[in-house]
Formats: structure tokens, sequence, C-alpha cells
């Protein structure tokens, strides 16, 4: 009775049990995840299905907090059968969805899971391992990472990585060191910046921090405008 259910789970139905007639729930991963999962993604790929299983209500899948009914017998009651029938096909329309939104190196991992928590649980081991060596590697990333040619935005989008994988693998940086691995990145052009902010008594976000110094970045090309406009119209009065 028990191996005729995993084979064919949708051919019980009904029973007298109010879950049992909660819709089933497909996720359409082509149109609700802009990305596949792969070796470099896990927290952005992470966070964006979360986003979906709490939209669905169906983190309880994944987190273990859902579990499956007990496994039906030839004693077992209809109801019985149809509960264990229900969780057991969103379970699977669960681990196809994420089968979708992986990419082609990665499926290889899970080919052989067989529940959808157990996928999740796998990717969690493989991708936020408590390494120690990794969480080194990440802070002295974040120590050395500085500013250069690029943009304000692009630079603290970079730092924000770093510090957003160190939180998957329960190594948050607080606001406050964050805001220091920022401010010994920056070049010279931000020094009247540095001081007041270090000399502040609350700590900043990083959203607040974010808005002063792309403010600030945004004063420096205006200032910079001016100055570029008149040199240039210096020379050209000198080869006249």
């Amino acid at each position: 009775m028990s191996s005729s259910i995993h084979s064919n789970p949708h051919s019980v139905s009904g029973g007298s049990d109010p879950s049992t007639d909660l819709p089933l729930v497909t996720i359409n991963t082509s149109s609700q995840l802009p990305y596949k999962l792969t070796a470099s993604n896990y927290p952005s790929w992470r966070a964006t299905f979360i986003t979906i299983l709490f939209g669905y209500d169906l983190m309880g899948y994944l987190d273990g907090t859902l579990l499956c009914p007990p496994t039906p017998t030839e004693m077992s009651s209809s109801s019985a059968l149809a509960r264990y029938a229900h969780w057991y096909r969103q379970d699977q329309l669960l681990l196809n969805a994420i089968f979708s939104s992986v990419s082609e190196t990665v499926m290889p991992l899970i080919a052989m899971t067989t529940m959808s928590c157990a996928a999740w649980q796998h990717f969690a081991r493989l991708f936020a391992s408590k390494s120690q060596a990794r969480i080194m590697q990440l802070k002295e990333d974040l120590t050395l990472i500085q500013w250069g040619s690029c943009t304000v935005s692009k630079f603290l989008h970079a730092v924000k990585v770093i510090a957003d994988e160190l939180s998957l693998i329960d190594a948050p940086v607080s606001d406050d060191d964050l805001t220091l691995y920022v401010l010994n990145g920056l070049g010279s052009k931000f020094r009247d910046m540095v001081a007041p902010i270090r000399t502040q008594e609350t700590a900043l976000s990083f959203a607040e921090l974010h808005d002063l110094l792309i403010g600030h970045e945004h004063y420096i090309k205006c200032m910079e405008g001016p100055t570029f406009a008149l040199v240039v119209t210096a020379n050209s009065s000198q080869r006249k």
C-alpha cells in the first residue's frame, strides 16, 4: 500500500481533513526566479527562493517544520491516505521547482534526492559551510578591498556581497566594522568625509553610509566638472 502511494500519490484524493482541500502550488521558476543557482550566487538564490516559499506558506516543507505525515498502511483511514498524498505531492512539486532553478553544473549534486527538504539542506551544507578558513578569507577580502577606479556604488556592492556571505555562514559583520572596512578602502578623495564619520557616536547603517558616500561622489563630480571645463577653455584660447 505504501509503495503504491509513492509511485502514484495523485491516485489518492478526498478525505475530511481540511489540509487536503488546500490547492497544490506549482512554482513557475522561469518567471519567479530571475537566475539559476550556480556555485557563486547561493546567497542571492536562497534569499529569492525563500521569499517565494513564505509567500505561498510553504517554507515548512523545506525547513522541516511541516513534517511528512506517517506513511499509510493497509489499516490507514481514507483521511490519513489523503493527508499523506497531499503532502507528498506538494513536496514533489517543490523538489521539481528546486531542480528547475539550478544550473546544469549544480544539478548532479542533488539529482539523487527524493524530497525537497533533503535538497535544501544539502545546499546549506555545501554552500554555507561554517568553514573557519572561508570566514578568514572573506574577512581578509574585506580588510584589503579598495575603491579603485569604479563607482562608489559598485565598490559598496562588492563590500555588501562579502558581508552577506559572512552573514550566511553565521559570521555577520557589525555596522561599525562594515563602516570601518568601507572607510579604509576609500581613496583620498573621501578623506574629508572619513573623519566626521569615524567620530560619530552612533553607528551608521549600511544604507545610511551608502547614501552619504553616493552624495559625496556626486559632489566631487560637480566640483571637478567646472574645473575640467575651465582647463579645456583655457587651452583652446591659448591655441588661438
